[in-house]
């Protein structure tokens, strides 16, 4: 299961790209990472079952956190910490310990590292070794039951090795300046409190929170291959929620969103709090809004909605990596060249574009977290399938990686997407969507078609072992009229159905992207993603009623309230 969750994080401020051989000397945690990785490759070499690769990969990460409800600041704080995830590969690149485990751990491992290496070397070579120890062992165990099971399963369809040889990288970032990777703590405070207070005093708001995080990461990155990677990956995001609850007890929540690279370009107050002014409006809209029943017909996605729709269904299955396993669904392994949506339609997954219709993107990197640099992905040409995000694990038909090995700290790398855009080539405008749908709407003999307007998640499940089905969880959802009358809000929907049949219902896409910025969490953790789409047109989804909790509403009013009646 993965799942996409739009909070939390976004990515990166101003790359400053140096010459390889300035400030690298300078640089004594990447001496130390590569004197380290020099010595304990050597030793391995001398054990029953020497490594043919090992890589160490560090996270170094500052993050500013200020957070508020109804006006009152609730967290305040700056905090530091380093994580080394070594990785060890033994046997070689057609049998090794990562056949049957494709993290290099039991479950997600790490060490903490002390953060200033002047004083503290002995420290970082004993948490280096301590961890290295600890992978190893695991590597041997894996490896031995590796070649024992290999022994007695039927042969594998797959005919790919398990890791695929890439160019030696150098590339170097020098650290940010101080004052660059934090924020003030005070100010920030000040700025969240006014737009929180939005919320105060309004009947039926549960929830009214304004949070800004600011992460500032530089990764470190050295293999036995000779790679050495260093680089400064930012991320800066103001995030708004608000909550009410219908009187059967479902919760109805909404949010905003707001990234830059740098905390300064984030917008306004004077903006955010508008916006958050209107999500009250919406909020009291939804309170009372009619429940919906189960429901198939045609349908419009917005670009945020559709975003998420196409990250779910189908960015999740063309991550290549996955596809190795004989317990992944392969939904679409075998389908390169064939027509999978619209001939009109393309799709392509960019970690290197940094921004989008003038959009800053939070799924931007140079390298991935194999040292690898990183390509865009042609993954949808002219609506035939051609290509998957790969790493360093081949599949058969795409032997080598395009820079998508993604993990947050503490996790082994896997393939992941980054800036998954979709396009047209055929676009529409939005009235003509709009009539587009209500003409679909009467061809299939329907009172209305929906538009889901805001969403906040999602989940897909992509292996053999159960439902091969996809879930979006819309916040904000009109029914449209055939017969003209006005749009009606309503709630309890949750878009639900399976990848191919989906798909195939696609009919037009607009000329009206929009990016959605989110977290994606799966087996090598949560990392930042953006999704950027225009509004779709779909003939027919599926429905179904969103659970809601049984908790009856508070039977006091909210203090603010309580005292502005006696008043």
């Amino acid at each position: 299961m993965r799942k996409t969750v739009w909070i939390i994080l976004s990515c990166f401020l101003t790359l400053l790209f140096v010459p390889k051989t300035y400030g690298q000397a300078q640089d004594k945690l990447l001496s130390l990472l590569k004197e380290e990785l020099a010595q304990q490759m050597k030793e391995l070499k001398g054990e029953e079952f020497p490594p043919y690769h090992m890589n160490y990969r560090v996270i170094d990460v500052t993050t500013s956190v200020v957070s508020t409800s109804f006006g009152a600041l609730m967290n305040s704080q700056q905090y530091r910490s380093r994580t080394l995830v070594p990785q060890i590969r033994l046997g070689d690149a057609t049998l090794d310990n990562f056949k049957f485990a494709q993290m290099g751990a039991q479950q997600p491992s790490s060490a903490r590292l002390p953060l200033d290496e002047d004083n503290n070397e002995d420290a970082i070579r004993q948490a280096i070794w301590n961890e290295t120890n600890n992978r190893y062992k695991f590597a041997v165990d894996m490896y031995q039951r590796t070649k024992a099971q290999t022994t007695v399963n039927v042969e594998e369809e797959d005919k790919a090795p398990y890791f695929s040889d890439v160019p030696v990288e150098k590339y170097y970032e020098a650290p940010l300046p101080v004052e660059k990777t934090k924020i003030d703590l005070d100010e920030w405070a000040k700025r969240l409190k006014e737009i929180s207070a939005v919320f105060k005093n309004q009947p039926g708001i549960m929830q009214g929170d304004a949070m800004m995080i600011y992460t500032v990461e530089r990764r470190y990155f050295v293999n036995s291959e000779g790679t050495e990677v260093v680089q400064n990956l930012p991320y800066a995001r103001i995030m708004v929620f608000g909550e009410t609850k219908a009187d059967d007890g479902m919760e109805l929540p909404l949010n905003l969103s707001y990234f830059a690279y740098d905390p300064k370009d984030l917008p306004s107050n004077d903006k955010i709090i508008a916006d958050a002014k209107e999500m009250v409006k919406t909020l009291e809209a939804l309170r009372v809004a009619p429940m919906v029943d189960p429901y198939t017909g045609p349908a419009l996605l917005s670009g945020p909605a559709s975003g998420v729709f196409f990250h779910e269904i189908f960015g999740h299955r063309v991550e290549g990596q996955r596809m190795k396993s004989e317990s992944d669904g392969q939904t679409f392994k075998k389908m390169v060249g064939e027509y999978v949506l619209p001939a009109d339609m393309h799709v392509y997954d960019d970690p290197t574009i940094r921004e989008y219709a003038g959009e800053d993107l939070n799924g931007f990197y140079k390298y991935d977290d194999q040292g690898v640099k990183a390509e865009r992905v042609d993954v949808v040409v002219n609506g035939k399938l051609n290509e998957f995000l790969m790493t360093r694990t081949p599949i058969d038909g795409h032997p080598r990686s395009n820079g998508h090995a993604r993990a947050m700290g503490g996790f082994d790398p896997v393939s992941r997407q980054s800036n998954l855009v979709i396009e047209t080539s055929n676009p529409k405008t939005p009235e003509e969507l709009r009539q587009l749908l209500i003409e679909e709407v009467k061809k299939q003999g329907k009172e209305y078609g929906y538009f889901f307007k805001e969403v906040t998640s999602g989940f897909t499940f992509t292996g053999k072992g159960g439902t091969n089905s996809f879930n979006v969880t819309p916040l904000e959802v009109y029914k449209v009229f055939a017969d003209g009358r006005p749009d009606q809000l309503v709630r309890g929907v949750d878009l639900i159905g399976t990848p191919l049949s989906m798909f195939s219902n696609i009919i037009y896409a607009g000329n009206d992207a929009r990016v959605f910025t989110g977290m994606c969490g799966a087996e090598s953790g949560s990392i930042p993603v953006t999704a950027i789409s225009p509004t779709i047109l779909v003939n027919k989804v599926e429905t179904q009623r969103k659970a809601k909790s049984q908790d009856i509403l508070p039977i006091l009013s909210a203090p603010g309230l309580e005292k502005k009646a006696k008043n």
